[in-house]
């Protein structure tokens, strides 16, 4: 079942169908995970200061997906966005968040989402996740922006990647790359 755009227009900012203090477990199929792997829940901190080392985009593949019985197309002019400061391994901001263009921005709804912080070492195996808190309602045309201020110095040099995720499943990855 396909879902028109005035349905899309007309829903707003609904609840997806999850309960308040339920989680998603995020699906980190095709990842390989290093031995001393972490992962942190994260709530996130007040916006902070927006200087950026290193800030890039990657297109977000058109997909499908269901919720509340629904189907939901994601169509095409998506991206999932990355920005970081640092200064070598210390990180000392981040932030994620997806935009959609023309009539992207109009007709994707995204629902149960959760950006997620990754870093891998230069092996390419990962080591720490740090995840956003998971938003239960669909927003149109983008997703809520998920923001750190946190000051760590990470253990390897490697990439640092924002990753999203829609009902649990992993639908874009961006990375920087961590190097001395």
């Amino acid at each position: 079942m396909a879902v028109s755009a005035v349905v899309l227009l007309a829903a707003g900012s609904t609840p997806a169908y999850v309960d308040e203090g339920t989680d998603i477990p995020s699906d980190y199929s095709g990842e390989e995970f290093a031995d001393d792997l972490v992962i942190e829940d994260h709530p996130g901190d007040p916006e902070g200061p927006r200087t950026r080392s290193a800030y890039g985009s990657s297109p977000i593949e058109t997909f499908q997906y269901q919720v509340g019985g629904l189907t939901i197309s994601i169509p095409t002019g998506c991206a999932l966005t990355h920005g970081i400061s640092d200064d070598g391994r210390r990180i000392t901001n981040q932030i994620a968040g997806v935009d959609c263009l023309g009539p992207s921005a109009l007709l994707a709804k995204f629902c149960n989402t959760r950006l997620e912080f990754h870093y891998a070492n230069t092996a390419g195996k990962t080591y720490r996740i740090v995840r956003g808190p998971l938003n239960t309602t669909c927003r149109t045309g983008t997703v809520n922006t998920y923001k750190i201020g946190m000051d760590h110095t990470l253990p390897h040099y490697g990439k640092a990647c924002a990753q999203m995720f829609v009902n649990g499943k992993r639908r874009a990855v961006t990375c920087h790359f961590i190097t001395q």
